[in-house]
């Protein structure tokens, strides 16, 4: 997939934000499905990945870094204990409160999470870093990772540049047109670094089928690199060998993008 290089201007997303469902939706429409789909299909992904039990979210706190509008947090908000939402779109921020009261939001600068260490159980970003310029991705994974708790799950959900149905939906929409999508190796890499954990992942949506067929078929073929995305993460607290941490330098303050989910 080719996007916009990070040394182009990013896309303005308070701009976007009141008609940013509709756009998104445009993007996918090919498939018969719209975000809210795919935003359901996430979390039951994260669900599988935090505990293969029902209701395995009950009782734990949940960030979302670059929650947008709140679209995948309005899936959410029911299934958790407490549920806080961060993006660097004003914006997006009004329209998320909007659209679900019951959590939390704030606006961040996009280079430290406004929270202490070890503050949340599960810290998610949902196709957010293909907006971010290569060069901040570590910062912005790393303070995942610090501001979850130890035995926390860090999870990165992100397009499949290999998927030409992805790349389709990606090069139509308008949103899309400063991502830079991530293979699964650089998320992989990139959480490794962070949290000194070995990552697993897995791919999903290799079909528009929802409910209880859809999820078999994704779990049956997880395996296989051809899903429209796919999921890498990390529970804290499980040994990985030592690693060379990867440099500081080249993460430079830039104007910021907005990080939103869809």
């Amino acid at each position: 997939m080719q996007g916009l290089n990070e040394d182009a201007r990013g896309v303005d997303f308070d701009r976007y934000a009141k008609g940013y469902e509709d756009e998104v939706d445009r993007s996918v429409s090919f498939t018969g499905r719209n975000s809210a789909f795919y935003a359901r299909r996430k979390v039951e992904i994260l669900e599988e990945i935090v505990d293969p039990g029902p209701g395995s979210l009950q009782g734990l706190s949940l960030l979302d870094v670059g929650c947008g509008t709140g679209t995948t947090d309005q899936v959410l908000a029911p299934r958790v204990r407490k549920l806080h939402g961060v993006d660097v779109s004003e914006e997006m921020l009004i329209k998320a409160r909007q659209n679900v009261p019951d959590a939390g939001f704030s606006w961040y600068d996009g280079e430290e999470l406004p929270f202490d260490d070890e503050t949340f159980d599960v810290v998610v970003a949902i196709c957010v870093l293909h907006h971010v310029p290569t060069s901040e991705r570590f910062k912005v994974v790393s303070e995942m990772v610090r501001v979850s708790r130890r035995e926390g799950v860090v999870a990165v959900f992100e397009h499949n540049p290999y998927n030409p149905l992805t790349r389709q939906a990606v090069n139509t929409c308008e949103l899309d047109r400063d991502a830079v999508l991530l293979p699964p190796r650089e998320t992989v890499e990139l959480l490794k670094e962070s949290a000194d954990v070995e990552p697993e992942y897995r791919h999903y949506l290799f079909s528009p089928l929802g409910g209880a067929i859809g999820c078999s078929l994704d779990r049956y073929l997880r395996n296989f690199p051809f899903g429209g995305q796919y999921v890498a993460w990390v529970r804290r607290g499980q040994p990985c060998a030592p690693l060379r941490r990867r440099s500081p330098r080249g993460l430079r303050r830039r104007n910021r993008r907005s990080a939103v989910s869809w």
